[in-house]
């Protein structure tokens, strides 16, 4: 039980420095408590297995599994591990699932305890029902704090990271004889408030691709999309900058631009000679995060 009260009053606790540092929504500082929560939780008890109680916690494993003494150590270590883990929101549903995990594992154990009258520190065991239904919370917790990291830790390690680059629209002027270094590029990155003004905004930048088709000047557009990171790169080609500018203040451009100012948290736009432009993605976005971390330090 005692374990319970630790679990609660860190949990609030957190909740409290949440409020004072500004995170009043429940929505917004409750997964942030029950990270503090658990963390502080097997903190205390992932101790427990190396000093204090590890003798009582030794003899809870139940005879079927051997090297009781190995299995508590190292369920200690798993134990400290998480609790380090969750205290990091970029590891904190790794080290939550791991947990909720490690708490099924070890739930035989608890179920042997209360059955087979053991005793921690002098006092018998909990029973079984409160210990299950302490178990179910704690689960709970775990797995709440899965679902709201869950697209930190997976989707922008991985499939955040993925980009879609969408085949090349040509303009009127590709059709012209000109070197491999005449005329001038744009590039450009525009990073969304919300993933939820992704789609329109994709479907916004196809029209746009679909118009250059027949602006003057024009020799080519690429496009590629982050989408759940809500990114957007652009690279074109034009004959000289007159050309570029008249497009970008062309109806269409004009329209989409006022339309999607607001939802637009970053953008960064760079034109250089052809010469001297970038040839590949890499190196355009390279060089427009560049630009971003350079104009944001000022």
């Amino acid at each position: 039980m005692s374990v319970l009260l630790v679990f609660l009053a860190a949990t609030l606790a957190t909740l409290g420095v949440a409020a004072l540092l500004g995170r009043r929504r429940l929505r917004a500082a409750l997964p942030l408590a029950l990270r503090g929560g658990l963390s502080v939780m097997f903190l205390v008890t992932g101790v427990s297995h190396f000093v204090g109680l590890r003798e009582d916690l030794v003899a809870m494993v139940p005879p079927v599994l051997p090297d009781p003494e190995l299995l508590v150590t190292v369920t200690g270590v798993l134990e400290l591990a998480g609790a380090v883990g969750l205290l990091l929101p970029r590891t904190a549903a790794w080290a939550a699932g791991g947990l909720a995990l490690l708490m099924v594992a070890m739930f035989p154990a608890n179920v042997y305890a209360a059955t087979a009258g053991l005793t921690l520190s002098g006092e018998p065991a909990t029973a079984l029902l409160p210990r299950a239904a302490m178990q179910v919370l704690y689960v709970a917790s775990a797995i709440t704090v899965v679902i709201t990291h869950w697209r930190r830790a997976v989707l922008s390690d991985w499939f955040g990271k993925l980009i879609t680059v969408l085949p090349r629209v040509y303009g009127p002027a590709a059709a012209m004889p000109e070197g491999p270094n005449a005329g001038i590029v744009l590039v450009s990155r525009l990073q969304l408030r919300s993933a939820g003004h992704v789609p329109g905004f994709l479907l916004a930048s196809l029209r746009l691709r679909w118009a250059l088709r027949q602006a003057p000047g024009a020799v080519w557009i690429d496009l590629a999309a982050q989408p759940l990171t809500a990114t957007f790169w652009t690279w074109s080609r034009w004959t000289d900058e007159d050309a570029m500018r008249r497009y970008i203040r062309s109806e269409l451009h004009a329209h989409v631009t006022r339309t999607y100012r607001p939802h637009v948290q970053e953008s960064t736009f760079r034109s250089l000679p052809a010469a001297q432009a970038p040839t590949t993605w890499p190196e355009i976005r390279g060089m427009l995060s560049a630009t971003t971390r350079t104009s944001s330090s000022r």
